[in-house]
């Protein structure tokens, strides 16, 4: 996978094309603030990054798209990313396209076909990515890692401030989890990973929860067949107890399974003495209820017939007062003085008026028929007055009779009432009890099953096979040899880096010269002892070791086929030579040591493209500009006389 264009877009369709060289040395010569930089930043983008870093400035200010056009193996592919929104600086929606003689479209016809997850996806799956998995060491708190091209990307760029770093030898070294994801995914792109060790992991992992499983599984075996036939016959006891199995006779323990299994599904067969005697004392109380209601109905029916002979009485004597309160007027009238009644009052003379004293023509009853008539009502009167108390009696007498019938039957009731209640919780106690039982038969004959010998010996035989392929498995996977595997790969990159540190003449370059995988940087192996990096002065030899390590780790990457993209980006990689911004004006460094020096690290990049063509790509982005013809060969864009990456009537018109 090598870089053929950059593309940009303008928002009217206009677009600024860069073209590279697949297999060879790419300069991007020119002035500072011509927009070098930002190459990196938008490949990086276009190789499924999230976010977008360019410079706020005229590129973020003019461009909506951004664009690679990729040449891989077996065709081209075409990645274009949308500006990030205003506001935002990073998307995550895409535009792939992959075909033979693929060309970027204009700006219409871009349109958001992917998400950079799945981008990163499908370009590594392009360049040979396989499914992979790295496992962290155990008890790590880490998720297992999947190599994709964002990782392996890491290894293909250089920005301005990390090549000549004394700390960071890979590109974002310094973020949060970005070492630790260039630790765990270097191995498997150098090769000391086997391309199917992710499948066989997974295989041992599996393995060794089958092995955990059965071993777990035939021990419990092994104790259930030790104590099954105890259990079994306190079951029985228990299945007897609550009626589920009657009295059987059986003989070894596989009749005594069928008949637990029987007593799984059987009806109590005997209820329990409880219950027969309840039911007499429910019968009992239910005949003393009935009883006692009718009693009580019979008071209740002599107390109303006396209510209602009562109030007949009362109305009875109610006339006869009113008729004697009439006559009762008699008592006051005048009489003949010479006479008395028995009762004291005057005789009235029937022949005259008692008002006037005159004599009546038609004379009206005498007065002693009145009289007569008035003793008579007051005898009845007096005759009904009597009988009241005994009436008052009667009723009380009920109405205490029928209060005493009320709380027998209350008695009679709660009692009745609580032998309901205490048999249904009986018949519940009961049914819970064999519900359990039933239960405990179900698990405890599962077990049975797995007590007999014959499981017993394809439990064994299964845990045999299990322990087999774990042992297999672990030997392909030894991690010695994953170790020595991928120190082998490391000196063969170490080898390389001396030789090339030796052609930049670099300090420490005639010794020992490694990659230190474990602290990420580079290490001299000096007689007084190893000395990495950061102890190592001065910025030209930072960014002489730089250059070494990633040329010697892409050569390698390159003869070995390693599913990683086939170009190294290089920014500014000369900067310790250019002191003077004339120097940077100009292309050419005035000190003669800084010229020997800058032209030896491209003589280099040349070197190594050449050996590995047309499989390997660099470009640099740089203020070098050469008077060597094959320097000036490998210029592809020279942004000098106000010559930059974006146009300058797109500034104009903005």
């Amino acid at each position: 996978m090598q870089l053929l264009a950059i593309v940009l877009y303008h928002a009217d369709g206009r677009t600024r094309r860069l073209d590279f060289e697949p297999g060879a040395l790419n300069i991007v010569t020119g002035e500072s603030q011509t927009g070098k930089s930002a190459l990196l930043t938008i490949v990086e983008y276009c190789l499924g990054r999230s976010t977008m870093l360019v410079p706020v400035g005229p590129i973020a200010d003019t461009v909506v798209w951004y664009a690679a056009l990729w040449q891989l193996d077996d065709g081209r592919a075409f990645v274009a990313r949308p500006a990030p929104a205003a506001g935002r600086a990073s998307t995550s929606v895409a535009m792939l396209e992959f075909g033979t003689n693929l060309d970027a479209p204009p700006l219409e016809a871009l349109n958001a076909n992917i998400e950079s997850r799945a981008l990163r996806e499908q370009l590594g799956r392009r360049i040979g990515i396989e499914e992979n998995v790295t496992e962290p060491e155990a008890g790590s708190l880490r998720q297992p890692l999947e190599a994709n091209i964002g990782h392996a990307a890491l290894l293909c760029l250089q920005s301005q401030n990390e090549v000549a770093s004394a700390n960071s030898l890979f590109h974002r070294q310094g973020e949060p989890g970005i070492d630790q994801a260039l630790r765990d995914t270097i191995p498997y792109f150098l090769g000391a990973v086997a391309r199917d060790e992710a499948l066989k992991r997974a295989q041992l992992r599996d393995a060794m929860r089958t092995v955990t499983r059965l071993t777990a599984e035939l021990a419990r075996a092994e104790t259930t067949a030790a104590t099954i036939d105890v259990e079994l016959n306190a079951l029985l006891t228990e299945a007897r107890a609550v009626g589920l199995v009657g009295e059987v006779e059986f003989s070894g323990r596989t009749e005594l399974v069928r008949v637990l299994q029987g007593a799984r599904v059987a009806q109590p067969q005997v209820p329990p003495l409880a219950d027969t005697e309840a039911q007499d004392r429910r019968l009992a109380l239910q005949a003393e209820r009935d009883r006692l209601r009718g009693e009580l109905r019979g008071v209740l029916a002599e107390r109303g017939l006396l209510l209602h002979e009562t109030q007949a009485e009362t109305g009875a004597e109610r006339a006869l007062r009113q008729q004697r309160d009439r006559l009762a007027v008699l008592a006051r009238l005048p009489g003949p003085a010479s006479a008395t009644e028995p009762d004291g009052e005057a005789p009235l003379d029937a022949d005259t008026c008692p008002a006037c004293g005159h004599e009546l023509d038609d004379p009206d009853p005498t007065a002693a028929a009145l009289q007569a008539s008035l003793t008579e009502l007051r005898t009845q009167v007096g005759a009904l007055t009597g009988a009241r108390p005994a009436h008052r009696q009667a009723l009380a007498d009920l109405d205490t009779r029928a209060e005493g019938l009320r709380a027998e039957l209350r008695v009679a009731e709660d009692a009745l009432a609580d032998l309901e209640r205490a048999n249904r919780v009986g018949d519940q106690t009961n049914s819970d009890a064999r519900d359990f039982t039933r239960g405990r038969i179900d698990a405890t004959l599962a077990r049975a099953n797995l007590a007999d010998d014959t499981q017993l010996a394809v439990l064994r035989e299964q845990l045999a096979r299990a322990q087999a392929a774990v042992a297999a498995l672990k030997e392909e996977l030894d991690e010695d040899n994953d170790r020595e595997q991928l120190t082998s790969r490391l000196v063969a990159v170490g080898r390389d880096m001396s030789r090339f540190a030796e052609r930049l003449n670099l300090e420490h370059s005639g010794d020992s010269v490694r990659l230190d995988l474990a602290r990420l940087t580079v290490v001299t192996d000096t007689p007084t002892g190893p000395a990495p990096l950061f102890r190592i002065g001065s910025a030209a030899n930072w960014i002489g070791y730089h250059l070494a390590t990633h040329l010697a780790l892409h050569r390698f990457l390159t003869l070995q086929g390693r599913p990683v993209p086939r170009f190294l980006m290089l920014d500014q990689p000369t900067q310790a030579h250019y002191p003077a911004e004339a120097d940077n004006a100009s292309g050419l460094p005035d000190d003669d040591a800084d010229r020997v020096a800058v032209r030896a690290m491209f003589e280099l990049m040349r070197d190594v493209v050449a050996e590995l063509a047309p499989a390997f790509q660099v470009i640099v982005c740089d203020h070098a500009d050469l008077p060597e013809a094959w320097f000036q060969a490998a210029v592809r864009h020279r942004w000098r006389g106000g010559v930059k990456l974006i146009p300058a009537d797109w500034l104009y018109e903005h």
